[in-house]
């Protein structure tokens, strides 16, 4: 099996690819993303493979995109994997390795046949930095051993750099924008007494921001330097203090909105604490920024 530090190799397969079936090479399935899993499995539809694929679906690593790319490879064809993504609501590429030189290179063949497949693949994943040098490896020493996806999360976290930081603090930058355009109109219809007008724009305003705190999180998680880090950590908390009194302002306008005045001071003044925090800092740096100081 591939050890950390080595090469991994490309591949040019048929692949199901967004519901198509086409084939691809293993730069088009990834394109320029700091980091990739690749995941081996013996089988589509087998309970423990649709377990481990379904597995690293619901895991937050989609959160971490558009930085980490994840790709399926198994000795079914690639039509077989379109109808187990479609089952599977699996929206990352399964590649059709028929006659296993993909698992052979990775060292992941066996030698046994499985369930009338002449070759398979070992459950395995693998994850490579952004020069595709595998920086953390792992195989199943039992047929229905699954991976560790903590583990899986740490290497990808290990394998991030600076670069990847600054691409993720951008992503959340303009989710924070979107929702501080609807903040500032929930705002100010609630200083006009506007209730209807204000919880509407309050609620707009929550998933944007929820957004842009998993991004600045992430952006947090993947800085090397102590400065992106830093202003990754302050915008975090900048977004998490709006998104909150966003939640809180637009409740108390609906109380407002009803005649319930007083449990709507409640929430106002739940919400007035994290707003006057934003206030009392500078809005978050913008990414070009973290560029300059980097290159500094």
């Amino acid at each position: 099996m591939l050890e950390p530090g080595e090469s991994a190799p490309t591949f040019e397969r048929p692949a199901a690819v967004d519901g198509e079936v086409r084939r691809a090479t293993f730069d088009e399935l990834v394109g320029d993303t700091a980091v990739v899993v690749v995941v081996f499995y013996p089988a589509d539809f087998s309970p423990v493979c649709t377990d481990e694929l379904c597995s690293l679906r619901d895991f937050d690593l989609f959160g971490l995109q558009p930085d980490v790319s994840i790709v399926g490879v198994s000795t079914d064809s690639a039509y077989s994997h379109r109808a187990f993504a479609e089952r599977n609501d699996l929206d990352f590429p399964l590649v059709s390795d028929g006659d296993g030189s993909i698992a052979d290179a990775y060292g992941v063949l066996e030698d046994e046949a499985l369930d009338g497949h002449r070759t398979v693949a070992s459950r395995s994943v693998f994850v490579l930095d952004a020069d595709r040098t595998v920086r953390y490896a792992w195989a199943a020493d039992e047929r229905g051993e699954l991976p560790d996806l903590e583990a899986v999360r740490s290497a990808i976290e290990s394998a991030s750099d600076d670069e990847t930081a600054v691409e993720r603090y951008r992503v959340a930058h303009r989710w924070y924008h979107e929702g501080l355009e609807a903040y500032t109109q929930g705002h100010t219809a609630f200083v006009e007494a506007d209730w209807l007008s204000a919880a509407a724009s309050f609620e707009q305003a929550v998933d944007p921001l929820t957004e842009a705190i998993e991004a600045f999180d992430a952006a947090r998680r993947y800085a090397t330097d102590e400065r992106v880090r830093e202003a990754a950590t302050t915008a975090n908390e900048q977004a998490t203090d709006r998104r909150n009194a966003a939640k809180w302002y637009a409740e108390a306008a609906r109380r407002y909105g009803k005649g319930d005045v007083e449990t709507g001071d409640d929430y106002r003044a739940d919400a007035d604490r994290p707003h006057a925090a934003v206030d009392r800092r500078d809005e978050p740096a913008h990414p070009d920024a973290l560029v300059d100081l980097l290159a500094e």
